[in-house]
């Protein structure tokens, strides 16, 4: 859900900023937020770029080009997402830095293609693995359904309902044989205050409907993971909050102190350490389970490790699918042992031809499988309808080896 944060990210930047008493654009307050960080943090370049869209989406070409600009010469090697920065598509100086930052964008193809995934008017978001079936399981944040597909590339619907409603996140329970899923209502249901987000458990072997656990203080729940004994985290990534639930609980409550949760997405779960790792707009943030106390994960001078939607803890590493800024990329970070810092960060895939806005994926037995064209940008939320023109391709999973 990469525009929605970015726009969550904004309004979070400018309730931050003093207040003025007029603002000269949009995007005043998060810029001068914005340019503040930056300068507090030199080798934090992802902020310099999301200075750039936001200049360009202000009509502040110059300061746009010189964002950029100065992105070319600090080295930034995440390309540019071929859809930001339409303002500037027909300027010379726009398209000759636009070349040189794809020339010095970093190539990996670690993996290869998995699987198609042909479900007509499917726009994918969350993925998980059924190891019991060997099968995937994909949602729509575009209708109530979730489907099943095989190895050989057969669908077959899971679970739907005749209700305004989307599906997000997803993970398989302990047992396997159940299927949790993030729920929200569509943008017209949560405008008519008719609907509330929630997380559904599913049976995997038919279907079923077996409970749902709403948030009633939620606005926008995003992703979720379990931990062995039961317990439940999800990210509001509106509200840049988190919520829980212990295993005998009917609902999920706010958790009080989560902290750094800022456009809250992607989790992942740390049995060995009871700890969980949530992916924030400025890194991945790892709370204590027990205690709620946050600490933002140190990470290598340079390393880009904010902006990921889908985050998987693999032994020691964390995969994280990111498309928060730049062209999109999968990569991996060493954890040290006690699981509180970053050692190294590596590219798994970037730069090749079947990225299209990648969102989440699934840890397997022979790999990472993560879903490499959502192309979510084909679909107007607001409008709940793909957008003019737009038409889409079937659904491409790749897996990454991670040994």
């Amino acid at each position: 859900m990469v525009s929605r944060i970015c726009l969550l990210l904004l309004i979070a930047l400018a309730a931050a900023a003093p207040l003025r008493a007029q603002t000269a654009t949009d995007h005043a307050e998060a810029i001068a937020a914005l340019s503040r960080r930056y300068a507090e943090q030199p080798q934090s370049h992802y902020l310099a770029y999301m200075l750039a869209r936001f200049s360009a989406e202000d009509g502040l070409d110059d300061a746009a080009l010189q964002w950029l600009a100065l992105l070319l010469k600090r080295g930034w090697d995440l390309g540019v997402n071929p859809r930001d920065f339409p303002a500037l598509q027909n300027r010379d100086e726009f398209r000759a830095l636009k070349l040189k930052l794809q020339r010095q964008q970093q190539r990996r193809e670690r993996g290869q293609r998995a699987l198609l995934v042909n479900v007509a008017g499917l726009v994918p978001e969350g993925l998980a693995y059924d190891a019991k079936r060997d099968r995937f399981v994909v949602g729509a944040m575009n209708a109530p359904r979730i489907h099943a597909v095989d190895r050989h590339g057969r669908v077959s619907l899971l679970w739907s309902v005749d209700e305004p409603v989307v599906v997000l996140g997803m993970t398989v329970a302990g047992d396997g044989e159940t299927l949790l899923a993030v729920v929200d209502p569509t943008p017209s249901a949560r405008a008519a205050g008719t609907a509330k987000p929630f997380v559904v458990r599913i049976a995997l072997a038919d279907g079923r409907e077996l409970a749902r656990m709403t948030a009633a203080d939620a606005a926008f729940l995003n992703d979720l993971c379990l931990m062995r004994d039961g317990r439940l985290f999800v990210s509001d990534s509106e509200q840049s909050r988190l919520f829980r639930a212990g295993p005998a609980d009917a609902a999920l409550s706010l958790w009080t102190e989560p902290g750094h949760a800022i456009a809250a997405n992607g989790m992942a779960c740390d049995d060995a350490h009871d700890a969980v790792y949530v992916a924030v707009y400025n890194g991945i943030s790892r709370i204590d389970a027990a205690s709620g106390q946050a600490q933002l994960l140190a990470a290598p001078n340079g390393a880009a490790v904010g902006g990921i939607d889908g985050l998987y803890l693999a032994d020691r590493y964390l995969v994280g699918v990111q498309n928060g800024f730049g062209a999109g990329r999968v990569l991996r970070a060493r954890l040290s042992a006690d699981g509180r810092e970053i050692h190294r960060v590596e590219t798994l895939e970037s730069a090749i031809v079947d990225l299209n806005e990648p969102t989440t994926g699934a840890l397997t037995p022979d790999g990472f499988v993560y879903i490499a064209n959502s192309q979510i940008w084909k679909w107007d939320a607001e409008r709940e309808s793909l957008r003019a023109g737009a038409r889409l391709s079937p659904i491409m999973l790749r897996r990454v080896p991670l040994r």
